[in-house]
């Protein structure tokens, strides 16, 4: 069971996530559809309606958990594993750090959130490098903080490389490429999805 996008945009407004949540959580949404539809022209299965609802709902709880300081990727995930949304919550629950192996021959709809999410800052299309010195200015506060957003970057370079190894494109050009594809969205045809 999927969400449509309407359906996960009234979700954001019901949990009252703050403005600059939903812009980023957006923003997240369209790089994420915009890479796995590329993906599966690729050879890739991505699920779109998945990668894009679990993109829109990523932060779902970011905004209760700014107050009570819990992990968002977790509460985020059993709010929607409790409404149903089982495969959405598994997703969301990834979009910090992946916590399972990954198919060195296939992209996981959680590798694509995950990354999407890390190439957005606040709502604007960043490189990882510009991301992390982010994160690490407004998280890396400890020695263990900044371990662990240590290993958080060399995983998600890693996903980059899996990603774009198969796109044939510099991760670098990705903001060109959103800007020419203009907005992204689907629609059905008899071969599934098309990119519009």
């Amino acid at each position: 069971m999927i969400p449509t996008r309407e359906d996960c945009l009234r979700l954001v407004v019901q949990y009252g996530m703050l403005e600059h949540i939903i812009d980023h959580s957006i923003a997240v949404a369209r790089v994420a559809l915009f890479l796995s539809i590329k993906l599966n022209r690729n050879g890739q299965r991505i699920d779109l309606p998945l990668v894009e609802a679990a993109a829109l709902l990523h932060d779902l709880t970011k905004t209760e958990c700014l107050r009570t300081k819990e992990d968002h990727a977790l509460t985020g995930s059993r709010l929607l594993k409790g409404m149903g949304y089982e495969r959405i919550g598994d997703v969301v629950a990834e979009h910090i750090h992946l916590s399972k192996e990954t198919d060195p021959s296939r992209i996981s709809e959680e590798e694509v959130v995950n990354y999407a999410d890390k190439r957005v800052r606040h709502d604007r299309i960043v490189s990882l490098d510009e991301r992390f010195e982010d994160l690490k200015g407004r998280y890396g506060k400890n020695e263990r903080a900044l371990e662990l957003l240590g290993g958080l970057r060399r995983a998600t370079f890693e996903i980059e490389r899996k990603i774009f190894s198969i796109l044939k494109i510099d991760p670098d050009d990705l903001q060109d490429h959103l800007f020419e594809a203009g907005d992204v969205h689907m629609e059905g045809t008899s071969e599934g999805k098309q990119f519009l």
